[in-house]
């Protein structure tokens, strides 16, 4: 059961009336049916949680990062031993849970992160069908790079139907862009953010702009969490503690503990779960073949255009001018 905290008794940011729900269903092959029905039926909120709830591979990782740093450092000043820290954990998820996975690999949300303020949560469900009653962190990429992210990815994992194919194909032929009955697309995503554009619970961040000036993000997110007496030093550390070359110290920290999950017998698809730098520090060498670039222009002219974006850039732009309005 979740410990009780004074959150119980605050009324619960909302999502526009225009969002409808969609219920989760069981969203990712990876996980059992029974983790996923305990983060359904048992997971709960508070409303200060912040959830970061992403698409796969348009910075997951970092932003979940960043949002832990962020509350280290607020709490306990520059002189923290964020070393020592870092080395005490097995994995990421026991300060940052993943609700949906969260039984296949022992832990549970409800309480694992507790002593942490505010709380944060990793997921990859589309906003229609988050949990309801906190705050949220979603991010945008690129399309093209989010394929190559994701492929190479999966690829480092050994997924095996992933190492028949090169990245257009994967792009074209399977569900993990595309969407599937169950799991949405990225446009679905996307579209989404559209609605949530000026949703006051809702940071949307732009991936490109994140990484290019990671001060500048790290002030955002902090003001977002509430957090907001981050003084410069402290953006100076968390900067520092964010870059790929300094985070590729620990990708084993962002790796699913495949080893617990293998013990536990719980998860669905373990390979998914096998080993697999969350944190790339070489450019991805691939590119995307014309068929693969036509299908991109022609889904975003069928899903982002009709809402008034031309292209990636454009969508992008929406969301930069809000956040400097919002946190000048």
């Amino acid at each position: 059961m979740r410990a009780m905290t004074d959150c119980d008794s605050k009324s619960a940011p909302g999502l526009p009336d225009e969002l409808s729900f969609i219920p989760i269903g069981h969203p990712d092959t990876m996980m059992s049916p029974e983790s996923v029905r305990r983060a359904v039926e048992e997971f709960r909120v508070c409303p200060t949680d912040i959830i970061v709830a992403t698409f796969s591979k348009t910075g997951t990782t970092l932003v979940t990062w960043l949002c832990h740093l962020i509350r280290l450092a607020v709490a306990n000043g520059v002189d923290f031993d964020f070393e020592a820290h870092f080395q005490s954990l097995e994995t990421l998820y026991q300060v940052v849970p993943w609700p949906l996975l969260s039984w296949d690999i022992g832990y549970d949300p409800n309480v694992d992160g507790n002593e942490y303020t505010p709380r944060v949560f990793k997921s990859h469900l589309r906003m229609a069908s988050i949990y309801r009653g906190c705050k949220y962190i979603v991010t945008v990429r690129d399309p093209a790079k989010t394929t190559l992210s994701f492929y190479n990815f999966l690829l480092a994992k050994k997924v095996p139907s992933v190492l028949e194919m090169d990245v257009s194909s994967f792009l074209l032929d399977t569900p993990f862009v595309l969407g599937r009955p169950g799991r949405a697309s990225l446009w679905d995503y996307y579209k989404e953010y559209h609605i949530l554009r000026d949703c006051p619970s809702v940071l949307v961040l732009v991936y490109e702009d994140l990484v290019k000036d990671m001060p500048r993000g790290i002030r955002i997110i902090s003001q977002f969490m509430d957090l907001h007496a981050v003084p410069d030093e402290l953006v100076q550390k968390v900067t520092a503690m964010a870059s790929r070359e300094y985070m590729a110290q620990y990708n084993t920290l962002f790796d699913e503990p495949y080893e617990r999950a293998a013990k536990l017998g719980r998860a669905g698809d373990l390979s998914q779960l096998a080993p697999g730098d969350k944190v790339a520090t070489k450019v991805h060498t691939q590119t995307l073949n014309d068929k693969a670039e036509e299908f991109l222009a022609e889904q975003w002219q069928k899903n982002l255009a009709p809402l008034g974006y031309e292209n990636y850039d454009d969508f992008a732009a929406t969301f930069r001018e809000r956040n400097e309005r919002r946190f000048p």
